[in-house]
């Protein structure tokens, strides 16, 4: 088999996962404040990339090449050691699940790295979309990444979730698994565009879409879209990332 057993990487994600619940609580906020930014670098790249590409092929078909480059926002994540309140669905959840940390530990974990992520973004997305920081076309790919997620109706947008919840802990385990930085940021632009190709709903992500796109004025979307969208992404980020990865890779490992 190439690369190392599945038992040995779920045993580093228990080693991990304890470290990452033991930090204080100013750290766990610095490193969700950090992986807003580089989300919004990623995102920043992508719609800058698209609506240029727009100007000269489809508009799919530019969506579809403009997300190569949103990978970059999780290299900078990857291997600059921030955090996405999605990637500790495996490493905590691994923790919790062998009795090594208390389920409280874990809720706070997430919520101060989710509340962070969205304070970041919403920082950065508000900072780019001041008129004259990007070139209009820019701001009108923004507006159509937000009209994609917010017209989904409530299966279409919970089953995106799940595969995005999914995907993203998929994510974190092939980041587990590898022994370079190099390999993992290879990873994590492979992520990127299975992520944004198809525009999955990840919450973190998916709010940064919704909101450039309401601050640019770009899109139809409103305010509530925003809510109502992240709060299904949540849902099915964790349903798809701690149901359908963590609790299976826990039984692969287990029975190896």
């Amino acid at each position: 088999m190439i690369g190392r057993e599945p038992h040995e990487i779920w045993q580093d994600s228990l080693e991990d996962g304890q470290r990452r619940l033991a930090r204080p609580a100013a750290v766990l906020a610095a490193t969700g404040l950090l992986g807003g930014f580089h989300v919004t670098l990623g995102l920043l790249v992508l719609v800058v990339t698209t609506g240029a590409l727009t100007e000269v092929i489809p508009a799919p078909t530019a969506h579809v090449l403009g997300s190569l480059t949103f990978g970059i926002g999780f290299v900078f994540l990857t291997v600059g050691r921030s955090e996405l309140f999605t990637e500790n669905f495996l490493i905590p959840v691994a923790a919790a699940l062998k009795g090594h940390c208390t389920k409280r530990s874990v809720a706070r974990l997430w919520v101060i790295t989710f509340a962070l992520n969205i304070a970041g973004i919403a920082l950065f997305v508000l900072l780019a979309s001041i008129p004259g920081v990007l070139q209009p076309v820019a701001l009108e790919a923004a507006g159509e990444l937000a009209d994609t997620l917010a017209e989904r109706d409530l299966a279409a947008a919970a089953a995106s979730a799940v595969i995005a919840g999914a995907a993203i802990t998929v994510f974190t385990w092939l980041a587990e698994a590898a022994e370079s930085d190099l390999t993992r940021a290879f990873i994590a632009l492979l992520v990127g565009f299975v992520l944004l190709a198809p525009s999955m709903n990840h919450s973190v992500i998916g709010f940064g879409e919704i909101l450039f796109g309401l601050v640019s004025d770009t899109t139809s979307a409103d305010w509530i879209d925003l809510l109502r969208n992240t709060a299904i992404a949540i849902a099915g980020n964790v349903a798809g990332g701690v149901i359908l990865v963590a609790f299976v890779r826990s039984v692969q490992a287990e029975a190896e």
